[in-house]
């Protein structure tokens, strides 16, 4: 390695550390929080008709996370009941690999999962890359704090594994979730 190469290497690693945005646990914490709280709200809209009706219902309660850069806390869990079927949604948390947050739902007859994904995102494929760079090569470039910034969260339904799409959260695709989940 010649001294330019290495001159290039501080050069890089010096706009990488300004580029950086800092972690606020805090703030990261409250973001999670309010897109959770958020998505409640789209599915209580989904259901607004049911329960104006009394044929669903929707409790809260606060159930408790433990994340490693966040530590603990307390998130609210939603369950729905529909007659005799009861349906949890149960946050996982926030500091996950390519995503902003994960909530399992769990059924009488099966689990679904949403995740809060870049909108862009089609499948758990798409949320991870893979580059590979050769000595002499300069690697590429990481994305910018400003490209980061500029994702648009939103939350979908994981399809089951082994090939795992992201479908868009829905009113249709909610109730075909939930009837899958409740074996209605």
């Amino acid at each position: 390695m010649s001294k330019s190469d290495f001159d290039e290497f501080v050069k890089r690693q010096q706009a990488e550390q300004q580029a950086a945005v800092t972690f606020d646990p805090k703030e990261e914490l409250d973001k999670w929080l309010d897109y959770l709280d958020a998505l409640y709200k789209e599915i209580s809209s989904y259901l607004q008709t049911y329960i104006d009706s009394r044929a669903a219902q929707i409790d809260y309660r606060n159930v408790p996370l433990n994340e490693e850069f966040i530590g603990a806390y307390e998130a609210r869990q939603m369950i729905l009941k529909i007659g005799r079927s009861t349906v949890t949604f149960t946050p996982i948390g926030t500091m996950l690999i390519g995503m902003k947050g994960r909530v399992d739902v769990q059924g009488p007859s099966g689990r679904a999962t949403l995740f809060l994904v870049n909108k862009k995102a089609t499948s758990a494929r798409s949320l991870i890359k893979v580059t590979i760079s050769r000595p002499g090569n300069p690697p590429p470039p990481s994305p910018s704090a400003e490209a980061v910034q500029q994702i648009r969260w939103v939350w979908k339904i994981g399809t089951s594994p082994p090939e795992m799409k992201f479908i868009e959260l829905t009113q249709e695709a909610f109730f075909e979730m939930i009837l899958e989940v409740a074996n209605a």
